[in-house]
């Protein structure tokens, strides 16, 4: 157990300690060396990915990390309401088939083998990056619809910073966060906290000729605190210490068939990370550790239920790149883990051990680009098959690539699908499968604008897809590999930008096809051979734009979301959503404001992302950014 207040405390005290440190040291200059040079794995060869920087991911002041890919687009989020539960699914795949890196660590539960993106305030960010399709040869279990890398990066300047960020908004949003930096070139301390609260209190309407009723049972308070430290002993070296601890409290509300609830979960994480990374003219040495501890207390007082669960997670991995010439590059390194978990449904905590050698070749040579993974992993001293994958990219011209991409890909049954009592099934085997894609791009910059189209398709089949289902001749529920899932669609995205005297200009289009469907007839749940999977839709789309003006930003974000099948009611049906935002940025010297105004779901929607679970009308929020910030030289 820990104390949130108490570990805040402690954390602003080591982040002004290695301040006081680093303002008394003597500051020397070094030479530049690009010590975040991406190692193969980071890199995307003959596959589609998308990458936000700092700037990017604050500009619409979100508060979580789950409101801000829903307003993205380019993956299904489904959303359990304000501050409830929010997986994700990439390509037809399911929550636990997208893999959730945070400064290279995979933070996903052992238990469940997903990640809740309401838990993850987007402030604690400074790049993220979605990689689709499979990656398990270069990222392992689970990485089969895509990969969502989360990083927090050392400043590259010399820089003393403070800030604060309040919001205000409807159903009793209040929202906080501060943050203070320092960097000398040498040492760097990073210090992030934030508290939020809501009633969630939203109005809605079961039917349009029924009264209107207002959500209940739905408060939350989150906080939480990031302690980022870094040191260059040397020009060409990096260490880095990551250290994050948050808690959660939030009410569940009824679903639609419920008068009242009176449940509620409290959710608690502490994350540590260290990292080292040291850059050569030969190559890249790194090496990174992490320990992950995380309780969820859930609570229902009408039906006299209490539920503690909680895991432990220790990894380590250590590679080592090579650079024979500007044309070949090879990554050899391994990954260990241990994992465990605790739960009254266990019959005793289960303990897990994992080892991965991996190998990574890159072929570069215009016009081609090619990059080979190979990756064997190890659990409990038996071997799983070998993973490959192979993407390249051509570049026909200056103006048009072509892509592809192939590869193995897995993932391995969770602490509940195998130990969970009753249904748990011990010999579960691992969902296996091949995916491929290929597609092109076409991109060309002219005076100040940019251009570029992608087109890619992709197709997926996977056996042995665990589903947790209740046999004819059993009255539990039970995991068992009963089904076979094929996964096959069409992404299209498309990217403008232009800078017309003080104006500039940015559109973004997208539009997924995804056909994912069963081929195995399934009796409980009730699935068709051929049927599309539940809360996966056959189509979905976003639209962006963005228009800038001297200080003046106005950005328009709009998503369609296909009708999808639920297991116990009709299909929901499908739905737009918009979202807008005014803000006015003004820096004075050393000093910045900002002021926002957001609206979400503009246009009033009634939705349901989930079956029996409403979802707010329009909302607003109001916010104000404060901050400070000097160069090195002004210290």
């Amino acid at each position: 157990m820990f104390d949130i207040r108490k570990t805040a405390g402690l954390f602003v005290l080591l982040g002004l300690h290695f301040t006081a440190f680093a303002q008394s040291d003597t500051l020397i200059e070094l030479p530049e060396v690009q010590i975040a040079a991406s190692t193969l794995r980071s890199q995307t060869t003959g596959g589609h990915s998308r990458q936000w920087n700092t700037d990017e991911l604050q500009e619409t002041t979100p508060t979580n990390l789950g409101d801000w890919l829903s307003r993205e687009g380019g993956l299904f989020l489904k959303s359990y309401g304000n501050g409830s539960i929010a997986t994700t699914s990439i390509r037809g795949g399911s929550a636990g088939h997208t893999s959730v890196l945070w400064n290279g660590l995979p933070i996903q539960s052992p238990m469940l083998g997903q990640l809740d993106f309401s838990l993850f305030p987007v402030g604690f960010i400074d790049r993220a990056r979605l990689v689709y399709g499979g990656n398990s040869a270069a990222w392992g279990s689970g990485a089969i619809g895509g990969v969502i890398e989360l990083d927090n990066r050392m400043p590259a300047d010399s820089t003393f910073a403070l800030s604060g960020r309040t919001t205000l908004g409807s159903f009793g949003l209040f929202d906080q966060q501060l943050s203070s930096q320092f960097s000398n070139g040498k040492w760097s301390a990073d210090t992030r906290l934030f508290y939020r609260r809501a009633r969630n209190d939203f109005p809605y309407r079961l039917r349009p000729d029924l009264p209107e009723k207002r959500q209940t049972n739905a408060a939350l308070q989150q906080e939480g605190i990031l302690q980022n430290l870094y040191w260059k002993p040397r020009s060409n070296q990096e260490l880095g210490l990551h250290l994050w601890v948050q808690q959660s409290e939030r009410e569940i509300p009824p679903t639609t068939v419920q008068n009242q609830s009176q449940a509620r979960q409290e959710d608690r994480f502490f994350r540590f990370a260290l990292s080292w990374k040291n850059v050569t003219r030969q190559g890249v040495w790194q090496a990174r550790l992490g320990i992950f501890r995380e309780l969820i207390d859930f609570q229902d007082e009408q039906i006299l239920l209490q539920s503690l669960t909680g895991f432990w997670t220790v990894q380590g991995e250590m590679s080592r790149q090579w650079v024979w010439s500007d044309h070949h590059h090879i990554q050899l390194g391994v990954q260990q883990s241990w994992l465990t978990a605790q739960a009254e449904a266990y019959t005793a905590p289960p303990e897990q051990w994992r080892s991965a050698p991996f190998l990574r070749y890159r072929y570069q040579r215009e016009p081609w680009q090619l990059q080979f993974n190979l990756r064997q992993e190890l659990v409990d001293g038996q071997f799983l098959p070998l993973i490959p994958g192979l993407g390249a990219d051509f570049s026909v011209n200056g103006w048009l690539t072509l892509q592809a991409k192939v590869s193995r890909n897995y993932r391995l049954p969770t602490f509940n699908d195998l130990y969970w009592q009753p249904g748990g099934n011990p010999d579960l085997l691992p969902e296996s499968g091949w995916s491929q894609e290929g597609g092109f791009q076409l991109h060309f910059n002219r005076n100040r604008q940019h251009f570029s189209y992608r087109l890619t398709a992709f197709n997926r089949q996977i056996e042995n897809w665990i589903l947790w289902s209740r046999p004819a001749d059993q009255a539990f529920w039970s995991s068992n590999n009963i089904a076979k899932v094929w996964s096959r669609g069409l992404e299209q995205r498309l990217n403008w930008q232009q800078s017309i005297a003080k104006w500039k200009i940015h559109l973004q289009l997208g539009y997924d096809l995804i056909r994912s469907t069963n081929e195995v007839a399934l009796e409980n749940p009730k699935i068709e051979k051929g049927e599309q999977l539940v809360y996966v839709p056959r189509h979905q789309a976003f639209a962006g734009l963005d228009l800038r003006w001297q200080q003046w930003h106005w950005q328009y974000r709009q998503t369609y979301t296909g009708s999808v099948h639920t297991l116990n009611t009709d299909d929901l049906a499908a739905y737009h959503l918009g979202f807008t935002s005014l803000s006015y940025r003004l820096s004075v010297k050393n000093w910045t404001t900002q002021l926002f105004f957001n609206i979400d779901n503009l246009w009033n929607t009634d939705y349901r992302v989930i079956e029996r679970r409403v979802m707010p009308g329009r909302n607003v929020q109001l916010g104000l950014l404060l901050q400070i910030q000097k160069k090195h030289s002004t210290l």
